[in-house]
């Protein structure tokens, strides 16, 4: 019997495998090989301000539910993996004031989404990715059903199904608001 578990273990983690490299992302996302390991804080430090002649990209992930939450969704920057948040988390990076083109995915089948928009030098901007069950009811959990902007962000690959997974930029004061319940998230490559 515990064979017969670790064969049907050993099978699904390369089934899931090769579904994860048969999906090709698009060009605002980075090397889909890339990993990261993500841990979560407590942040008593205020959000900084941008750097002078820069922006502020806050990325946040508001998913919460048990750990279905738990898994680890990375973030990109015009085809660089900029960083990494898991389960009700945000980071933030200082960038180049100018159009900029993002992507988000998580591990769960087919969860892409892209974005792309105007960064003004001085504004601070909040990026919000999330997936949302689909089952009645559950959206509530999640900050409410998908919005016309993330089913806009979504992306699913050719012939292949997908969860509601999407992307949207928050009001600054709901995005400063959010993230004083929400970790830090400290991430590094694998």
């Amino acid at each position: 019997m515990k064979l017969r578990l670790f064969a049907l273990f050993i099978c699904l983690s390369f089934a899931t495998t090769a579904v994860a490299k048969e999906t090709e992302l698009p060009d605002s996302c980075g090397d889909p090989n890339t990993k990261f390991d993500v841990t979560t804080q407590k942040s008593t430090a205020a959000l900084p301000a941008p750097d002078t002649g820069k922006a502020l990209i806050v990325f946040l992930e508001p998913n919460e539910e048990a750990c279905l939450g738990c898994y680890t969704q990375r973030f990109a920057m015009d085809g660089q993996w900029v960083g990494a948040t898991k389960k009700h988390s945000y980071f933030s990076l200082q960038v180049e004031p100018g159009q900029h083109h993002f992507c988000s995915t998580g591990v769960m089948r087919n969860t892409i989404a892209i974005r792309s928009f105007e960064v003004k030098t001085g504004g601070t901007y909040f990026l919000q990715a999330r997936w949302i069950p689909n089952r009645p009811g559950a959206g509530s959990a999640y900050g409410g059903p998908m919005t016309e902007e993330e089913h806009d962000s979504q992306v699913v690959p050719g012939g292949k199904s997908a969860l509601l997974y999407g992307m949207s930029l928050l009001d600054e004061e709901k995005g400063r608001y959010i993230i004083k319940s929400y970790e830090a998230a400290e991430f590094k490559k694998k």
